[in-house]
């Protein structure tokens, strides 16, 4: 019996965040494993040489992708496992046609970025970011004209695309007791029955939702879909948290509604990354910004390559396989 063969890409720095002893051992387990020692990816050149015999391909943040030249040496490969999140670009059309599965550890970051998610409306709704800033900036006590903030429970919430991210969002919301609106043009009425929530059009959402979070797609289709005309329609005091990507939105029309003071933000994801130092963005009292860290979680980045390597145990046993990834899905995916 020939033996199985994997191809494990990540980088020793990066290893020692995504890849535990139980992925190690997994991996392991399920055959010969020809581990990546430099600190450097291979480029794709060097991949398409070296993927001739091999089974399986694990990458991640850094990787090449599977090129046509490689694809066309990848004499036994059977699957690619992709211990990060987008898949986007990593496999080309013929490799789905060939029966090539394609994993995404997305479900894993997207858990971290809906915890985040519940966290942002929570403090952000008690006003915990204002009180800090008071207390260790201004070295001060509580406010008296203030006021004391909201609770997130009975809220208004609309969720923009029940994605993966979307829907653990919805799922978190549950003990809250809020009215979920979601703007998704691909999710049915039966779909949003199952869900718990209520389908609505994007400017109906934007006008009452108290609080709205962003978890649609990079696609062609969600290029700056939410505008002028959307930031203008929110309510006075409404949290607007966008933990997706900038691609999404008009990032000088959001900036224009913010300077007005009139609505809030938590950002975690900007049209330019790093965020410049000049960036107006950092002036404003009212938006809480953060690094785009939302998908990143000690415990997360740990389960990355364990997911991959869960996967392909359950390939391998005949199984059907939870993060795989197929051509048709991938159209509408981030």
């Amino acid at each position: 019996m020939t033996t199985r063969r994997i191809l494990y890409l990540p980088t020793v720095s990066l290893s020692r965040e995504i890849l535990s002893e139980r992925a190690r051992a997994l991996l392991e387990s399920l055959g010969e494993v020809t581990w990546n020692p430099e600190d450097r990816n291979p480029s794709a050149a060097e991949l398409a040489e070296r993927i001739p015999g091999f089974d399986v391909v694990v990458t991640s943040w850094g990787s090449p992708p599977i090129t046509e030249e490689a694809l066309a040496r990848a004499d036994r490969l059977r699957v690619v496992g992709h211990a990060a999140g987008s898949v986007k670009h990593l496999v080309p059309e013929a490799g789905y046609r060939r029966g090539i599965i394609v994993l995404s550890a997305a479900a894993v970051i997207a858990d971290a970025v809906a915890e985040y998610t519940l966290w942002a409306m929570l403090s952000m709704q008690r006003d915990l970011y204002r009180h800090h800033l008071r207390m260790t900036v201004e070295k001060a006590w509580r406010d008296p004209g203030s006021g004391w903030g909201h609770e997130l429970y009975r809220k208004k919430v609309g969720i923009i695309a029940a994605s993966m991210v979307g829907r653990r969002v919805i799922r978190l919301l549950q003990p809250f007791a809020c009215d979920i609106m979601v703007y998704d043009p691909y999710l049915s009425a039966e779909a949003a029955a199952e869900l718990g929530v209520r389908r609505c059009e994007l400017l109906e959402l934007m006008r009452e939702a108290d609080i709205v979070s962003v978890h649609a797609p990079t696609t062609p289709e969600t290029k700056e879909m939410l505008r002028a005309e959307h930031f203008a329609a929110m309510k006075d005091g409404a949290l607007f948290i966008n933990t997706a990507r900038a691609w999404v939105l008009d990032e000088d029309a959001l900036l224009a509604e913010l300077r007005k003071g009139r609505i809030r933000a938590v950002l975690d994801v900007y049209g330019q990354e790093p965020l410049p130092r000049e960036s107006p963005f950092r002036d404003l009292p009212n938006v809480l910004l953060t690094p785009h860290v939302a998908g990143g979680s000690t415990e997360c980045r740990a389960r990355l390559v364990e997911a991959i390597a869960e996967d392909l145990v359950r390939v391998f046993a005949g199984e059907k396989p939870r993060l795989a990834v197929t051509w048709e899905r991938l159209q509408v995916m981030a």
